[in-house]
């Protein structure tokens, strides 16, 4: 039986244990913030980013973790195991899958096999969470990674802002538009399409915008995995569960809290939601 270790990065979030109890290691990326740069998630908690985020007026830098982080990490798991699986960010969001890719490149000898997960948060957390379920369960190398991109054009990833100021502080956006988006009270739907951020409407109110969440992904057709998604704002999700059981009946609905890298644009207040849509596997 071929033995299979899964890596991913920090921007990965997870419900509950299931990254421990899986086993999936996590490179981190860094957070550079007034001239002090932490580890994602090590240094840094998810919640700390957060609080971080309220107080400061300017926004973090995150950036890849160093190819020799990455090297590392596989050349010490090629050493127990027979293959490494690594899902990572989408390419288009991140430098990370090119930094993962070109490290397994270099030491892998053909045992790296890094995956573009085209996705985030949750929908990356679940990729990696495949593979080492897959890899416990004694698959193959192929069977692994096979299933893991058929899981790819099946994810869909939705989020509400709860603000435009933190698009505004990274300059997405002008400060008019966040002044007007106020007064409006003025929250945008967005979506991760072909690894990229992509806008689908704007909604006024948050309760409207909650609600309409929930009709865009289950819009999408059957679902066979669904989560629900939170930025510092857990009792957010105390109010979209319910919405989300309505439309999706006998449906669970896993949970998380999104990370530094899609937290920093959205800021805290954001919530979302994710879901696999029905297919074989």
């Amino acid at each position: 039986m071929v033995s299979i270790a899964v890596v991913t990065d920090s921007t990965a979030d997870f419900p509950g244990d299931a990254q421990e109890r899986l086993g999936i290691v996590v490179v981190p990326l860094s957070v550079t913030w007034d001239g002090d740069t932490f580890r994602d998630k090590l240094d840094l908690s998810t919640s700390d980013f957060y609080a971080m985020l309220r107080q400061r007026d300017s926004l973090p830098k995150t950036s890849s973790p160093p190819a020799g982080l990455f090297e590392a990490t596989y050349q010490e798991l090629l050493g127990r195991v027979d293959h490494v699986v690594s899902v990572h960010i989408s390419g288009k969001l991140s430098a990370t899958y090119d930094v993962a890719r070109g490290a397994g490149e270099r030491v892998g000898g053909g045992r790296v096999t890094v995956i573009d997960s085209g996705q985030t948060t949750m929908c990356q957390g679940w990729l990696a969470m495949r593979a080492a379920e897959l890899g416990a369960s004694g698959a193959s190398t192929e069977q692994v990674v096979g299933e893991v991109r058929a899981w790819i054009p099946r994810l869909r990833l939705y989020a509400v802002l709860d603000t435009l100021e933190y698009l505004q502080k990274g300059g997405r956006i002008g400060r008019a538009r966040v002044l007007m988006g106020s007064l409006l009270n003025i929250k945008p739907l967005l979506t991760i399409r072909d690894g990229e951020a992509h806008p689908v409407e704007r909604v006024r109110g948050r309760s409207t915008a909650m609600r309409r969440l929930v009709d865009v992904l289950a819009s999408q057709g059957p679902i066979a995995r669904a989560g629900i998604l939170h930025g510092a704002t857990p009792e957010a999700l105390n109010e979209l569960e319910p919405l989300m059981a309505e439309r999706l009946p006998g449906q669970t609905f896993e949970r998380a809290e999104i990370g530094s890298v899609l937290g920093t644009y959205a800021g805290p207040g954001v919530f979302g939601a994710c879901c696999l849509l029905a297919g074989d596997g």
